[in-house]
């Protein structure tokens, strides 16, 4: 009799304790992103749709190894909630994307001995575990969190492992907006600038004939390579690169009018870099082949502006904007490949930055109610 109870206890004690163990153990999640490496790109691909007023989360890394600056960052919400930030030391490139959930699928080239047999290692990244491919000099780090967002580090260059998991780890959530500010003169005053890109930490205007772009965030700022000339604006020491006049751009005809346009280059951009020892903002203003007047009167004008206002699509009778905007198109930085794949199947390649600014140049003015009905929205973009 006793050998029974004692068999009873020691029975319904390892059921307790397998049931204790169950409770304790975490819950286990279901992946929304899919993220994989096949023919030479890694793809990832969502499982639900975003809300039509979906809003992209903010989140940056706050630490960099010595030498990276920032090139540029782009945002979008809708159907295709996305951050993206673009890093450079020299010829070397580091882009973090932040995708909130949904049914998109997106690939990007990494090297042509990419495939499905790449070692995929694990890691731990905020607590969440990633995956980690390495191909050559390509490299992708991606985890995802509890609500569904896919954090994505893409590198091209010499980092290692180990140093794109610090970064990764440092990566926080931003909310304090930057104040405010314009040109108050520039060389095509007859072309507003438009606010192709404002999010806490990073702020854009682009256009004009001569593809000028007004930049602030509150970090460094990418910078060419060759030495810069010592100047000052407004007391603070800045440093200036001209663009060689002699130079020729990258030539580029848009399919759709036929017309031919230049693309500034490095060689033929100037920069003008500066920052504020007040604020901590660096502020860059890019113009092609701009004089040293030119780009100190412009750096001279900054002033406080208004919040931009959403952007209002032409009057039927008035001429469209020559200048794109990067905000609510789909773009890629210059020497990237992506494409994207609708939830119809349909496979899109997505431009780069300069071509995005080709078809705007080259584009007409709107020719009347007929015609523009013809014309497809643009799509609700940023790049990568």
């Amino acid at each position: 009799m006793k050998k029974r109870i004692v068999s009873v206890l020691l029975a319904a004690m390892t059921v307790l304790a397998l049931c204790t163990s169950a409770l304790a153990a975490p819950a286990r999640t279901e992946r929304h992103w899919q993220v994989y490496v096949e023919r030479g790109s890694i793809h990832w691909k969502g499982s639900k749709a975003a809300e039509a007023n979906a809003q992209a989360p903010f989140w940056q890394p706050t630490w960099l190894p010595e030498g990276w600056a920032l090139e540029y960052a782009a945002t979008r919400d809708g159907v295709w909630p996305e951050t993206n930030w673009v890093y450079r030391r020299g010829e070397e490139t580091l882009s973090f994307s932040l995708c909130a959930p949904s049914d998109f699928s997106f690939q990007c080239w990494m090297d042509p001995e990419a495939g499905d047999k790449t070692p995929k290692k694990t890691a731990k990244v905020q607590g969440y575990q990633a995956d980690f491919w390495q191909v050559n000099k390509e490299s992708a780090l991606a985890w995802e969190d509890r609500q569904g967002n896919l954090f994505l580090m893409l590198h091209s260059g010499s980092l290692t492992q180990a140093e794109l998991e610090k970064i990764a780890n440092s990566v926080a959530e931003l909310s304090e907006p930057l104040p405010d500010y314009r040109l108050g003169w520039t060389p095509v005053q007859d072309q507003e600038l438009r606010r192709s890109t404002t999010m806490p930490g990073y702020s854009e205007d682009i256009g004009g004939s001569s593809y000028i772009r007004f930049i602030y965030a509150k970090q460094p700022l990418y910078s060419p390579a060759k030495t810069p000339e010592t100047v000052t604006v407004r007391g603070i020491q800045a440093r200036l690169w001209l663009g060689d006049p002699k130079e020729t751009g990258t030539v580029v005809t848009s399919s759709a009018s036929g017309k031919t346009v230049e693309i500034p280059t490095e060689k033929t951009r100037s920069t003008l870099i500066w920052t504020d020892p007040e604020t901590g903002i660096c502020f860059c203003i890019q113009g092609n082949k701009l004089s040293k007047e030119t780009m100190l009167r412009m750096a001279e004008s900054v002033e406080p502006g208004q919040a931009a206002a959403a952007d209002k699509a032409p009057a039927s009778n008035a001429p469209a904007s020559s200048t794109p905007d990067a905000s609510r198109q789909s773009w890629v930085a210059d020497g990237w490949t992506a494409t994207v794949t609708h939830a119809d199947g349909t496979v899109k390649r997505v431009p780069n930055l300069s071509e995005l600014h080709a078809a705007g140049a080259a584009s007409k003015p709107a020719a009347g109610p007929e015609e523009q009905a013809k014309t497809p929205p643009a799509a609700n973009g940023g790049g990568k």
